[in-house]
């Protein structure tokens, strides 16, 4: 297990893709801490799944938009296991709207949550970093920051101005750190995540999964294991060279920049 003795915080992991990403890490050796937002319930689950496998973990509340309750995310995470090594920044929220629609609130919400938090999350997570290179500085592994950003931060999705807006602000974030963080050791990559099936796509679209599978090139849809799939190489030893960039994992959606009729139809409904 090429993560033992490694901890890692994973936001917004309490379902679906951060779910996956966190079981994922646990499963080779790092001790996780899982954070939620509104369902400590969902993310004990996520914890009990984790160490029935074996693992170890915790849940963490916090509302990642205040720059404190980042800070509080860190320190529960040193607290219970000691250290922090990996940081992935996946809590986010779309929230649907036309341009000259759009309003105050729903603007602040999104990025709050979405670019803000990212941003004071790995703030946070990378002083503890830094501390511990300097109390360690022939530690190979340093850190890693890893962001869930979006085929949205890349090419132009009708209703999305704003969620879109964030994304872009952290792939280039993620350019700026690596080069600011880099020569403390600690790595810092996003994943350009594409049109993924989980609950709140459904809800919204029941034939979601068929509908992207007929536009996607590998002509399916995503599922919140290849979102982890992708994590656990950019935490991996093997990425020790890997920073500054944005992996898409959208199946190819953009190169092509198509989407399926039924999420236009979506966009002007909310």
């Amino acid at each position: 297990m090429f993560l033992s003795g490694r901890v890692a915080i994973v936001t917004g992991a309490s379902k679906e893709i951060g779910a996956a990403m966190a079981e994922a890490l646990a499963l080779e050796g790092a001790a996780v801490v899982v954070h939620y937002a509104s369902d400590p319930d969902q993310a004990e689950q996520v914890v009990k799944r984790i160490k029935n496998a074996g693992g170890q973990a915790i849940t963490a509340g916090a509302d990642c938009s205040r720059v404190a309750e980042n800070q509080n995310l860190v320190k529960a995470a040193v607290d219970a296991f000691g250290r922090l090594d990996i940081f992935v920044g996946n809590a986010g929220i779309t929230k649907f709207g036309r341009f000259l629609d759009y309003n105050e609130d729903s603007f602040n919400t999104v990025v709050g949550l979405n670019f803000k938090g990212s941003y004071f999350g790995a703030q946070a997570a990378a002083r503890q970093m830094v501390g511990q290179r300097k109390a360690n500085p022939d530690d190979p592994y340093g850190g890693r920051i890893v962001f869930s950003s979006s085929v949205a931060g890349v090419t132009g999705v009708i209703g999305l101005s704003a969620y879109g807006s964030t994304k872009a602000a952290i792939n280039f974030m993620t350019e700026v750190l690596a080069i600011e963080l880099g020569p403390h050791g600690i790595t810092v990559n996003s994943l350009g995540i594409g049109s993924t099936v989980n609950s709140r796509n459904l809800r919204d679209d029941p034939l979601y999964g068929e509908h992207w599978a007929s536009v996607l090139p590998i002509r399916r849809a995503l599922t919140p294991a290849d979102s982890a799939a992708a994590l656990m190489y950019l935490v991996s030893p093997g990425a020790s060279a890997v920073t500054g960039a944005t992996l898409m994992v959208d199946g190819g959606q953009y190169t092509q920049c198509r989407i399926p009729s039924a999420e236009e139809d979506r966009s002007r409904k909310n």
